[in-house]
């Protein structure tokens, strides 16, 4: 799990635009504070002046006089806060204000991500995602069985029922994600539309998501439309989604075959499933189409990457969910 360097980039900067924030409003409390209450710079100066005298005895090898001036400088800091108190003012006013306490707005606390750095982080997955609003709705909370019919037997799955198979398809997309962290595997989820495909693609996203890992969600058709931009100065987001789907821990491609297939598609196709495999990241694609037509529409390279011992296959059965029965 990491962030690419522009990620982590993004997110370094929220912090120092916070720190130059702080160090603005702390500023101006300062001359607010002087200007009423002069005694308050006195007192300010006075700490700098004896801070660096206690450095200079620090360096000297000089002990006592080290704790003297340590001494005046928490007597003068007791000062300040009571002058600060009987004037109106909060004792903390010329201290530096913080977001995060915790981490005093750095990211890190002896040298590990603090939990705001987490929580911006998960915040630019989701949005960086396009899956952001849809997964609150499309979760494995609200995956109901009960929409599923529990009469009519499936033959393809030895005669059980769609609510009987769904499941079954529950419990492994539930176990897949739980393992995730370990074995970055990868998902073609196939069946004719209305099955639950990318339902079931967007629960798994939110678990992956949850967990701190990247997500890209692209269908077919944005996918290639990204991987056609050659030069940054043509399109520059879309480029930059081309270089996420082939650098994030999970890239979802929704409804292959959907798009206009072509030479250029069946070869991009193939890099971006083979590259993904080399990098180690996982990949999830759903797709109306079987095998037979998988390959008669790219290839049997393509094929043969996705019928490997690396791709787990879940095929959905059914009727179209989207219609009332």
């Amino acid at each position: 799990m990491g962030l690419a360097n522009s990620q982590y980039s993004k997110i370094m900067r929220v912090y120092g635009e916070r720190q130059l924030k702080s160090y603005r409003e702390l500023s101006e409390r300062q001359e607010r504070a002087y200007r009423k209450v002069p005694r308050l710079q006195e007192l300010d100066r006075a700490v700098g002046e004896e801070s660096v005298r206690a450095a200079e005895a620090m360096l000297a090898g000089d002990r006592t006089k080290k704790r003297e001036l340590r001494r005046r400088i928490s007597e003068i800091g007791e000062e300040r806060k009571r002058v600060l108190l009987e004037n109106g003012f909060p004792e903390d006013m010329l201290e530096l204000q913080y977001i995060c306490p915790d981490c005093r707005d750095t990211g890190f606390i002896r040298g590990k991500k603090c939990h705001c750095f987490l929580s911006l982080q998960r915040r630019l997955l989701y949005r960086q995602s396009n899956v952001e609003e849809i997964v609150g709705r499309e979760n494995f909370r609200h995956f109901d069985l009960s929409v599923f019919d529990d009469r009519e037997p499936i033959p393809e799955v030895n005669g059980r029922t769609s609510r009987e198979y769904m499941a079954s398809v529950l419990r492994f997309s539930r176990d897949w994600c739980r393992k995730f962290r370990e074995e970055r595997g990868n998902l073609i989820l196939m069946g004719k539309t209305g099955t639950g495909k990318t339902f079931l693609m967007n629960c798994i996203t939110k678990e992956i998501l949850d967990q701190g890992f990247s997500v890209i969600y692209l269908s077919s058709t944005d996918l290639f439309e990204s991987l056609s931009y050659r030069r940054k100065e043509e399109n520059e987001e879309e480029q930059g989604q081309g270089e996420a789907a082939l650098e994030a821990d999970l890239l979802l491609i929704d409804d292959l075959g959907t798009e206009l297939s072509n030479s250029f598609t069946a070869s991009k196709l193939f890099y971006v499933i083979n590259q993904r495999m080399v990098m180690k990241r996982s990949t999830i694609l759903s797709t109306n189409l079987n095998f037979g037509a998988i390959r008669d529409t790219y290839s049997d390279r393509v094929v043969s990457r996705l019928m490997s011992e690396d791709y787990d296959i879940i095929p959905l059965y059914g009727r179209d969910q989207r219609i009332p029965s």
